[in-house]
C-alpha cells in the first residue's frame, strides 16, 4: 500500500503540473484572442471610417468643389489691380461677365456667386443687373452679402456706399450670435478704414444693442428681485481690494460675528477705485487717445479674405465629420483617443459669441480677443454705461451696509462705537470706562476672597478624628497612611487660615493683567475702527472720480 500510495502521489503531482501548464496555455490563448478581437474591432472601425471618408470626400467634391473656384474668382474681382486692369482695357468686361454668370449658374444657392456678379456688373455700368444680383445675394444670406458689399466698396475707395452697406449689415446681425469675423470687422471700423460714417453707424448699433440688453436686464432684475450675478459684475468684483488676514486683528476680535458683514461692505466700497485703476492701466492715455485717424493697417483685406474663405454651415458640417473620421484613422480605430484628439484640435473661438461677451473680452481679456487698441477703446465706450451702472450698484449696496454704530465686546464688557470718524474722536473715554469696570470687578473679586471656615472646620474635624480614633489603634502601612492624612488635614486648615492675603494678591494681579490686555485691545480696536471706516468712506467717494473719468465717453 505504501508503494501504491507513493506512485499515486507522483501521478497526482504530474497531473497538477499538466493542469498548471494547460491553465497557462489557456490564459495565453485567451489574451491572444482578446488582443485579436480588440485589434479586429479597431481594424473594423478604421475600415468603416475609411469607407465613410471616401464617400464624404466624393460627396464633397461633387457638392462643394465649385465653391473653391467661386472664392478664387471673388478674391480676384475685389482686388484693386483687377479694377485697374478693367479700366485700362487689359481685361475684357465680357470675359468678367461670362465668368461671374457661369459661377452663378453652377452655384445658384451660394450667396458669394451673385455677390461676385454684383461686383462684376459695376465694370459694365449695368445698374439694373447689379441691383438684381445684390438682391439675390442678400436673399440667400443678408449679413454676409451686406458685409461683402461694404468691404468691397471700401476697398475700391467708395466710403459713402461702404457706410450704407455697413449700416445694413449691422441691422441684420443678431447681437447674441456674432460671428468670429466681427472681431476683424470691428478692427477695420475702429481704425477708420471704412470712413467716419461707417464708424458712426457702428457706434449707434453698439449703443442700441447695449441699451436693449440693459432694458432686458433691468426687467429681469425687477422680476427676480435681484441682479443675478452677471459676467460684468464678476469682473468688477475681481477688481475690488481684499482685506489681508493680518489686517484689523483687534477689530476682528472685538466685533465678533459682525466682522463678515463689515468686511464684505468694505470690499464692495473699493470696486470703483479698483475699476478706475484697472482702466487707467488698460488705457493709459485715456479712452480718446486714438480717436484721430490712424495709418492704413489692412484690416479690410483681412476681413474680406476671412469672409470669402468662410465655409457655409453645410460645408462646415461635412468638413467637421471628415476631420473626425481622419482622427479615427490616425489613431488606428481607437475611438476614445480619436475623440480626445478631435476635441483638442477644435479652436476655442470656433462658435459665435454674444455682444456682451465680445465687449467683455475686448476690455478685460485683450489677449483672447486679439483686437487692436482702437477697437478696444470702441468696445469700452460701448460697455461703459453698463460698467458705470454696476459700479454704482455696488457702491449703493456698500453704503446700505455701512452701520451707524458697531458693538465692541472686550472682557465681557460691550460698548457702542459710532462709525463716523468725527464722532469717533469722543470715544477715548471708553478706554477709561473699561479700565474702571475691570478695576471694580477685580475689587469685588478680591473682597470676595475670605477665610473659608467650613473648609477649616472640616479639615480640623477630619484631622482630629483620624489622629485620635484611628492612628493609635492600627499598625503597619495603614497607620502611616492615616498619620499622613492627619498631618495633611491640619496643614490644610492652617493654609486656609493664612493664605487669604496671597489669594487676594493673585486675584489683583490677574485683574491688573486683564485690565492691561483689555485696555490695549480696546485702544487698538478703536484705532483700527477709525481707520477702517475712514477708508470705507474714502473708497465710496471714488465713484464720482470713476464717473468723471468715463463720463465723457458714453456712446452717442
Amino acid at each position: 500500500m505504501r508503494t501504491d500510495v507513493s506512485r499515486l502521489s507522483g501521478d497526482v503531482t504530474d497531473v497538477r503540473h499538466e493542469v498548471a501548464g494547460l491553465k497557462s496555455e489557456v490564459t495565453d490563448t485567451r489574451q491572444t484572442l482578446d488582443t485579436f478581437i480588440e485589434q479586429y474591432g479597431r481594424d473594423r472601425e478604421v475600415a468603416k471610417a475609411q469607407a465613410e471618408l471616401n464617400r464624404l470626400t466624393t460627396e464633397w467634391h461633387a457638392d462643394f468643389a465649385q465653391r473653391k473656384h467661386t472664392r478664387a474668382l471673388a478674391r480676384g474681382l475685389v482686388h484693386t489691380l483687377t479694377a485697374q486692369a478693367v479700366h485700362r482695357n487689359v481685361v475684357n468686361t465680357a470675359t468678367v461677365r461670362a465668368c461671374t454668370e457661369e459661377r452663378l449658374l453652377l452655384e445658384p444657392t451660394y450667396w458669394l456667386a451673385p455677390a461676385t456678379m454684383a461686383v462684376a456688373v459695376r465694370f459694365r455700368a449695368e445698374e439694373d443687373r447689379g441691383e438684381s444680383a445684390r438682391a439675390h445675394a442678400t436673399a440667400l444670406d443678408a449679413a454676409k452679402a451686406n458685409l461683402f458689399f461694404s468691404l468691397t466698396c471700401s476697398r475700391l475707395g467708395n466710403e459713402t456706399e461702404a457706410a450704407a452697406w455697413m449700416d445694413l449689415y449691422l441691422q441684420s446681425l443678431d447681437p447674441d450670435e456674432l460671428g468670429q469675423e466681427f472681431f476683424v470687422v470691428l478692427d477695420a471700423i475702429a481704425s477708420k478704414e471704412l470712413g467716419d460714417e461707417a464708424l458712426g453707424y457702428t457706434r449707434q448699433a453698439m449703443s442700441r444693442w447695449n441699451q436693449e440688453r440693459l432694458t432686458f436686464s433691468t426687467g429681469a432684475r425687477r422680476v427676480a428681485g435681484k441682479s443675478g450675478g452677471t459676467q460684468l459684475e464678476s469682473r468688477l468684483l475681481n477688481l475690488r481690494s481684499r482685506i489681508a488676514e493680518n489686517q484689523y486683528m483687534a477689530l476682528r476680535e472685538t466685533c465678533g460675528d459682525d466682522w463678515e458683514a463689515l468686511r464684505d461692505g468694505w470690499e464692495l466700497a473699493t470696486v470703483p477705485e479698483g475699476t478706475l485703476n484697472f482702466l487707467r492701466r488698460t488705457f493709459p492715455d485715456g479712452p480718446d487717445g486714438v480717436d484721430s485717424p490712424v495709418s492704413y493697417s489692412g484690416h479690410v483685406e483681412s476681413a474680406l479674405e476671412r469672409l470669402i474663405n468662410q465655409q457655409e454651415p453645410d460645408e462646415a458640417d461635412m468638413r467637421e465629420r471628415m476631420r473626425r473620421l481622419e482622427r479615427v484613422i490616425e489613431h488606428g480605430g481607437d475611438l476614445e483617443a480619436a475623440n480626445r484628439a478631435h476635441e483638442s484640435s477644435l479652436g476655442p473661438d470656433a462658435g459665435p459669441v454674444t455682444f456682451m461677451a465680445l465687449l467683455d473680452r475686448a476690455v478685460f481679456e485683450p489677449g483672447e480677443a486679439q483686437l487692436s487698441q482702437p477697437a478696444r477703446r470702441m468696445a469700452f465706450r460701448a460697455i461703459w454705461p453698463s460698467m458705470e451702472g454696476v459700479a454704482k450698484r455696488f457702491t449703493e449696496s456698500s453704503r446700505l451696509r455701512l452701520p451707524r454704530h458697531i458693538t465692541l465686546v472686550v472682557a465681557d464688557w460691550s460698548c457702542a462705537v459710532p462709525t463716523d470718524p468725527k464722532a469717533m474722536a469722543k470715544t477715548n473715554t471708553l478706554v477709561d470706562e473699561l479700565a474702571t469696570q475691570i478695576e471694580q470687578r477685580t475689587q469685588v473679586q478680591s473682597d470676595a476672597v475670605v477665610r473659608r471656615w467650613p473648609r477649616v472646620c472640616a479639615a480640623l474635624g477630619v484631622g482630629c478624628l483620624t489622629g485620635s480614633l484611628i492612628v493609635p489603634f492600627i499598625d503597619g502601612v495603614a497607620r502611616w497612611f492615616f498619620a499622613t492624612l492627619t498631618v495633611c488635614m491640619f496643614a490644610w486648615a492652617i493654609w486656609e487660615i493664612l493664605s487669604v492675603p496671597h489669594r487676594k494678591k493673585r486675584v489683583r494681579q490677574h485683574g491688573n493683567q486683564l485690565r492691561y490686555n483689555s485696555v490695549t485691545t480696546l485702544s487698538m480696536a478703536l484705532d483700527e475702527c477709525e481707520e477702517f471706516f475712514e477708508e470705507w468712506r474714502e473708497a465710496m467717494e471714488q465713484m464720482p472720480s470713476l464717473t468723471l473719468w468715463g463720463g465723457n465717453h458714453k456712446m452717442d
